[in-house]
């Protein structure tokens, strides 16, 4: 196990800096770099050098520029309000960046906006049924540690999840104001009985266990009016029912919480078993556990056997109440959206920042192997596969573009710097796929006491099998780790429309100006969605045939057999084919209910009620295509490659996690949403939680108590 230094305010000088090599270039091994030199004096300690393969930093956050620079993503991104970690540590740097005020997005309110509104869809009477959904917005600010102080406790979320309750029901009054008096009195009383709730909860004094508490009776008494008196208030009235299931839904958690001393006891004893079950088993009906109150969670965080939507949706209960309680418990909004892509909003200022404060980067590093020292006690050597030389070796690679101001990645590498630009262009090689096909141009070895001394593994874990095999030889440990923490490959689109989103049928009015649509309970297996149409002022179209609407759709994508071997390099085309054609199937076959005005029996009729009119989506006016052709100038992406599969939460999988500090191999820091972080959840949030923890057990830096959510019980011994 690595040492971890007991004071995170010193770094202590050695006869040279400490070499820290990190291996992978998406948001946890940034993070990890970050807060390693957040540290004054850190460059007297510590020499850093990030590696990653291809020509662009992000990992599963990666974002391209294709052809008007349309913003081109891995899928739907944004922060939840309840990402406490990732939040400060993007104020803190656009507070780094110190970019000026006439520069776009110079700080981290311009560059973050909340978002409150969720659509939810309900299968109701043979339809799908729109089920819009707004969470009340608080004064909390993200990022502000005074607002952070509020928000670091069980206690809190627990009592932040009833105020959310509380804020609706009042938001509601009107629909039972109007039940007659009978039925509004029986209401009224169980307002009251919520009010109780909240009110116990915010004492100071209450305890969060126990069944003969105050608590507990409070809440049963509201639990009971629920169950057994509201369900009769409710007929044929739409709203108040679903108030019902989000009220039932909410409840349950509560119960759940103190009689499973959650507080005391913590999230992980509750791993074993699947969410579902445990909203049942504390009182939750097959009706609320199936809603899509309660499968947001699962569905936004990809929680399908292999990715098969088909299947029920499998996620440990541990995971499932620790994100859904934090979720509840947000900083100002439910989410904070970007208002450019993820490239533009996250990646490249944390690489700027990092690239100033002396933190070197070696881009075109695909790792191919880690191998260990003959006493199998540390990692001895690296080996990397460069994949292409500079032709300039005095000077760095210079990654970044400028779009409109804005510092943006490229769709590919920036090839008039590279020795192999030219044949890298005419054979337009993926130097981000495993299946590319291409060979290294040289061979490189970082070896332990010469090139590194401390490394950082911040590769996601599905490329583990690939890369670490003398590491899985010799542990147990890793050996479960993999087989228990898994994965799902997941697939995206993004359309851009030539009506607006009004125009196409949407006619909800948002209660907030910052609202958009955002959704992950719609049909599979492209569940989640979200109007994007702000980003199109970050593109390049020609004026007189610009876009009007941009949508973003994602989901699981099923693996219905074990990827085939690297040298298989017709693999991603085929992939790439399979999520091409069942786009075009769900857009055929879904579009309705969401964009009533988008269908052909709409915009030529007589046609398709329910398929979209492909006339819809903006393509090139001199070679525009005809029918389900003009998507093919749309953008869709298979993510099957090790680095890009999703990390799920199966029941069972929290205790296979190891720790930052916890490879068994004395020079080895692991970092991810993979690893132990105390949410175990598939995030940017669990990554950049994975960074802070490795950042931890390399310097002591950040505290593990600054590390919000991460259990005190799981430090280091």
């Amino acid at each position: 196990m690595p040492t971890v230094n007991p004071d995170a305010s010193v770094l202590s000088p050695s006869v040279r800096p400490r070499k820290v090599a990190i291996l992978g270039g998406g948001i946890s091994a940034l993070t990890t770099a970050f807060e390693l030199t957040s540290q004054p004096g850190w460059e007297q300690s510590l020499d850093i050098t990030l590696y990653q393969m291809g020509w662009r930093l992000g990992g599963k956050c990666a974002t391209a520029r294709g052809e008007h620079m349309r913003i081109e993503e891995h899928g739907i991104h944004g922060f939840l309000g309840s990402y406490y970690n990732a939040l400060p540590v993007m104020r803190r740097c656009y507070e780094a960046l110190g970019r000026t005020p006439d520069q776009p997005l110079a700080t981290f309110d311009e560059a973050f906006k909340p978002e409150s509104f969720v659509l939810m869809w309900e299968y109701i009477d043979g339809k799908m049924s729109r089920w819009p959904f707004t969470s009340p917005r608080n004064a909390l600010v993200p990022g502000d540690p005074a607002s952070l102080a509020k928000l670091q406790s069980v206690a809190h979320w627990v009592a932040a999840t009833a105020d959310v309750l509380d804020a609706l029901l009042d938001h509601h009054a009107h629909a039972y104001a109007d039940l007659g008096l009978v039925k509004s009195a029986q209401w009224a009383l169980g307002r009251t009985l919520v009010k109780g709730v909240v009110a116990l909860l915010k004492s100071e004094s209450v305890a969060l266990h126990g069944v003969e508490s105050a608590l507990w009776k409070a809440l049963d008494a509201a639990w009971n009016w629920v169950r057994d008196t509201a369900e009769t208030l409710v007929k044929d009235n739409t709203e108040l029912r679903r108030l019902l299931i989000v009220a039932e839904f909410l409840l349950a958690i509560l119960r759940g919480c103190i009689r499973d001393e959650v507080a005391t006891k913590g999230f992980d004893p509750l791993d074993e078993e699947n969410f579902s079950d445990w909203l049942i088993r504390h009182g939750a009906s097959v009706m609320v556990a199936s809603s899509p109150m309660a499968l947001n969670t699962v569905n936004l965080s990809y929680q399908y056997p292999q990715g098969d939507t088909a299947r029920t949706a499998l996620m440990g209960a541990g995971c499932y109440l620790h994100w859904t309680l934090r979720s509840f418990a947000y900083a100002g909004a439910f989410a904070w959206l970007f208002e450019a892509g993820t490239g533009e909003t996250v990646i490249a200022p944390l690489y700027e920042v990092l690239r100033k404060r002396g933190v070197k980067f070696e881009f075109f590093h695909k790792v191919e192997s880690l191998k260990l020292s003959a006493d199998q006690s540390q990692v001895q050597e690296v080996h990397f596969a460069v994949q292409a030389t500079l032709k300039d070796q005095q000077r760095p690679y210079e990654p970044l573009i400028a779009v409109k101001g804005l510092p943006a990645w490229p769709g590919q590498p920036r090839y008039a710097q590279l020795e192999q630009g030219d044949a890298l262009r005419d054979g337009r090689v993926d130097l981000e796929s495993y299946w590319s096909g291409w060979q290294p141009v040289a061979h490189r070895t970082l070896r332990a006491g010469q090139d590194f001394d401390q490394l950082v593994f911040a590769i996601s874990i599905g490329a583990v099998p690939y890369l670490c095999r003398e590491l899985l030889d010799a542990s147990p440990q890793w050996r479960t780790m993999v087989d228990k923490v898994t994965t799902v490959q997941t697939q995206t689109m993004q359309l851009w429309m030539n009506r607006s989103t009004t125009e196409l049928g949407w006619d909800i009015e948002f209660q907030n100006p910052t609202d958009t649509v955002i959704g992950a309970t719609y049909l599979n297996p492209l569940d989640g969605q979200v109007d994007f149409t702000h980003l199109l002022q970050w593109e390049d179209w020609p004026q007189d045939s610009a876009p009007k609407a941009l949508w973003y759709f994602s989901g699981a994508m099923a693996e219905y057999e074990a990827p085939p071997p690297f040298t298989d390099t017709g693999y991603p085309a085929r992939a790439h084919a399979r999520v091409q054609a069942q786009c075009v199937q769900y857009l055929q076959a879904s579009m309705g209910p969401l964009l009533p005005l988008a269908t052909t029996n709409v915009v030529s009729p007589p046609g398709d009620p329910m398929g979209l009119d492909f006339s819809l989506l903006r393509t090139n006016p001199a070679h525009p295509g005809v029918g389900v052709q003009r998507f093919n100038q749309q953008f869709w992406r298979a993510n099957i490659d090790p680095t890009e599969s999703y990390v799920t939460s199966p029941p069972g999988s929290t205790k296979a996690r190891l720790k930052a500090w916890g490879s068994g191999f004395a020079n080895l820091t692991l970092a991810g949403d993979w690893i132990y972080t105390g949410l175990n959840v598939g995030s940017v949030e669990g990554a950049v939680m994975g960074g802070r923890l490795a950042s931890f057990a390399v310097s002591g830096y950040p505290a593990l108590a600054d590390i919000v959510g991460y259990p005190a019980s799981q430090g280091p011994v």
